[in-house]
């Protein structure tokens, strides 16, 4: 296949590049001005559009085995593939069992394979409940097969608990030793619980608001929470990835010591102030912050502080969402589709982030940072095939009911994002293609999905 007359992302580029592109067997073969093509090489015109590289979401619960009716590997990689996203990094704890062990991780892959449209890692998890036996044997099991290990300061799962900041330590240690990063979920215990209870004294037979979640995961959680992370790291700054920061100040501290970050699409766009527009659809943990804090989180990607983004994508039953209790309603979104457009929209086309630091944060850097930047993040030559055509001429509206997640209820609901994704191509084959949604044609009943379940390959650490 060639691609020609399109706008090429291309790394280290201020601005887009005319130029064709060719596949061979699902590799990037040759970028050139022209390019000819060979008898039966099927040709694309890209004329007027945008060629960039597919995204990488290495936060996303796609809950498969356990939590089904939520989201499957099916539904969300084919909403991946939707919205620009070639290459997702599925987290350990919302599966069952958890993949804190080399057989879970097993079931997990048997169970997920068939299903994936996109290609896609797994992380291996560390749990306070059984953190003698992943330091013991099952980090190291786990390894070969993961792209990093997960834990938590503060967890609500019964299946997957916190760590103890002496874990935290050991675990950091172990993770080191492997070659892979630890990524921590970093609001604090103490803060949270104590913050909660106050707030919900206050409150007293009051009905709770949401102002009162926002309150009980303010800034200062995120705070304590990375600095005693950093604290414990101690010379193993380089091996802690904090996951989705909603707090500016936390992700300066963090990459000071040299330590990475990421930041997620809902941070950017909203504050605690769209709660009373919005409710139970902007519920995450962490929680949203003030709308300054919105602006602070966008300079910090704009300026390689917070290195990428990242949906942490975790959708739910609209009877869990919509509880008309803010401490009950399910905390989660569907992200996965939303991510790259937004980014796009709001980031690059909005003249927010540079060509090169919009192609960090959808790709490059998660690919450096989880062992995959020899087949994927970039056009180059030698790398795989991942591209997005994308139309910066157009609009798109965002509507629940054209997400092909399980989950339908978001945020970004109505809203106006300049590009629209034509094509999602993966190691050079069409996965999702926007004329064919547009007639409500696709396989296995999603529109716009052209490649069959199972197309996804799983990656390890290198693409080897």
């Amino acid at each position: 296949m060639i691609i020609t007359n399109g706008a090429l992302a291309l790394p280290g580029e201020a601005a887009p590049v005319r130029l064709s592109l060719r596949v061979r067997e699902g590799r990037i073969a040759e970028i050139a001005p022209s390019l000819a093509p060979s008898p039966g090489e099927e040709t694309v015109d890209a004329s007027g559009l945008l060629v960039m590289p597919g995204a990488i979401d290495p936060h996303v619960h796609f809950d498969e085995p356990g939590f089904t009716e939520r989201e499957d590997f099916l539904h969300g990689s084919a909403e991946a593939a939707r919205g620009g996203v070639t290459t997702v990094i599925d987290m350990p704890c919302t599966s069952l069992p958890p993949v804190i062990d080399l057989p879970a991780l097993e079931g997990k892959l048997e169970a997920v394979s068939k299903s994936a449209l996109v290609d896609f890692g797994l992380y291996g998890g560390v749990s306070g409940h059984a953190i003698e036996a992943s330091l013991g044997r099952t980090m190291a099991d786990l390894a070969p097969k993961v792209l990093g290990f997960k834990c938590y300061f503060i967890s609500g799962m019964k299946t997957f608990t916190r760590v103890t900041h002496l874990d935290f330590e050991r675990a950091l240690a172990e993770a080191q030793r492997l070659g892979r990063p630890l990524l921590l979920h970093a609001e604090d215990l103490d803060y949270v619980t104590s913050a909660t209870e106050f707030v919900r004294a206050r409150r007293g037979e009051l009905a709770p608001e949401w102002s009162d979640y926002a309150d009980s995961r303010p800034e200062a959680a995120e705070l304590v929470a990375a600095a005693s992370a950093l604290a414990l790291a101690r010379g193993r700054e380089g091996s802690l990835h904090v996951v989705h920061v909603g707090t500016a100040a936390a992700a300066q501290a963090i990459a000071a010591a040299g330590a990475s970050c990421e930041t997620c699409a809902h941070y950017l766009a909203f504050g605690r102030e769209d709660f009373a527009a919005l409710g139970s659809s902007l519920k995450t943990a962490p929680v949203v912050k003030g709308r300054s804090e919105r602006e602070a989180l966008w300079r910090l990607l704009a300026d390689g502080t917070i290195g990428f983004a990242a949906s942490d994508h975790a959708p739910s039953l609209r009877a869990e969402k919509e509880t008309g209790d803010p401490w009950t309603a399910y905390g989660g979104i569907p992200g996965v589709g939303t991510g790259l457009p937004y980014l796009l929209s709001e980031g690059y086309l909005a003249g927010r982030l540079t060509l090169p630091r919009f192609l960090d944060a959808i790709a490059a850097r998660a690919a450096m940072r989880y062992g995959l930047a020899a087949r994927k993040g970039s056009l180059a030559p030698g790398k795989d095939a991942d591209l997005v055509l994308v139309d910066p001429r157009l609009a798109t509206i965002v509507k629940g009911d054209d997400l092909l997640s399980k989950g339908r209820i978001t945020p970004f609901e109505g809203m106006r994002l300049t590009g629209r994704i034509l094509a999602t191509y993966v190691r050079g084959r069409k996965v999702f293609d926007s004329a064919t949604a547009a007639e409500g044609r696709g396989l296995s009943g999603l529109p716009g999905i052209v490649a069959d379940p199972g197309y996804g390959q799983f990656l390890t650490w290198g693409c080897s």
